[in-house]
């Protein structure tokens, strides 16, 4: 399942299982970056855009989409026992959760050179987007993942990508590390 609707969206409920690759922005990118163009896939989109993600997965190789779901609000409804929210904490709660007894992984998805020109939180594990489907034993399982990018759009398609590979704590940062960086600002 492609889900492609906002990452806002996705996170209030989404299919369990769905991958979060949202259509505005990158979509062709990054979805030929988190998944295979061998797999299956039903596209949940937003509505009235369903034929255009179609298309736009057939232009990059993806041959294999079984069909898609007209309206994403009465999918929701009708699967209701199959739909779940995704956790995303503020930079305020990651801080926190930081400084307790169980401390999360946190995981940035960003970019090698995003994180030299604007900082990164300390002892964060780097795996770009672009490599996670490829390093995923690489993540530790036995403590709370929190996955974060620039923005929040990018850790948003990661989080879900874990969700769907099996992990099941995962959360990522609403404001990416643009929010994590106003905490340390101080107020004008």
């Amino acid at each position: 399942m492609v889900d492609a609707r906002d990452p806002h969206e996705f996170a209030a409920g989404h299919l369990r299982g769905a991958v979060n690759v949202p259509a505005d922005g990158r979509f062709a990118e990054q979805a030929g970056t988190v998944l295979a163009p061998k797999d299956e896939l039903l596209v949940l989109a937003p509505q009235n855009r369903e034929e255009e993600i179609v298309t736009r997965l057939a232009r990059i190789g993806f041959d294999h989409v079984t069909g898609y779901l007209r309206s994403p609000e009465d999918a929701l409804v009708t699967l209701a026992d199959e739909v779940s929210p995704a956790s995303r904490l503020t930079a305020a709660q990651l801080r926190d959760a930081l400084a307790g007894d169980n401390p999360p992984v946190v995981l940035d998805v960003r970019n090698c050179g995003e994180r030299g020109s604007v900082g990164f939180i300390d002892e964060a594990l780097h795996i770009s987007l672009g490599e996670l489907p490829h390093r995923l034993d690489e993540i530790p399982t036995d403590r709370p993942l929190v996955l974060h990018c620039a923005g929040g759009h990018r850790s948003s398609i990661a989080a879900s990508l874990l969700r769907h590979k099996g992990f099941t704590d995962v959360s990522d940062i609403l404001g990416g590390y643009a929010a994590w960086a106003l905490l340390d600002t101080p107020a004008a």
